[in-house]
């Protein structure tokens, strides 16, 4: 009976997990609602100040002002992005998968549905850490100048 909990425990665990990685092409991303793809800004008390800046958001049809980060195959690329300072960073998720782009630091923590941009400025020098809270093993660092 014990071993049966247990198989039965761990079949569910991984069939969360497949259902939290899996291929959404909804345009979702498990945020809610059918979020489109042009996100907004994240609201709240974050709001990028502990960088100095603040989010933006560009539509899908447009090309945005900075420097560029891919979000594909499960990785941020590139890994490390140097930048000055006052440049806007655009995250682009090419993935058919949800993601997130989250500071270490709490400035922003922005969902990234499938084909969603994400911006954020950056107006103090320093190197900032990043990740994606819903993929662990995806991180990245912008450095700033």
């Amino acid at each position: 009976m014990r071993r049966t909990l247990i198989a039965l425990t761990m079949l569910a665990a991984a069939g969360a997990l497949a259902a939290g990685c899996g291929g959404n092409t909804s345009g979702s991303g498990g945020y809610g609602g059918g979020a489109s793809p042009a996100t907004t800004a994240p609201s709240g008390t974050r709001g990028g100040r502990a960088y100095g800046g603040g989010p933006t958001s560009s539509s899908a049809g447009t090309t945005a002002s900075g420097t560029a980060v891919a979000i594909d195959n499960f990785a941020f690329s590139p890994a490390t992005l140097k930048v000055k300072v006052g440049r806007k960073v655009t995250w682009t998720n090419k993935q058919g998968v949800a993601h997130t782009v989250t500071a270490d630091g709490g400035a922003f923590d922005h969902p990234m549905p499938s084909g969603a941009r994400f911006s954020f400025a950056f107006a103090k020098a320093g190197s900032f850490a990043y990740h994606c809270t819903i993929h662990p093993s995806m991180h990245a660092t912008i450095v700033v100048s």
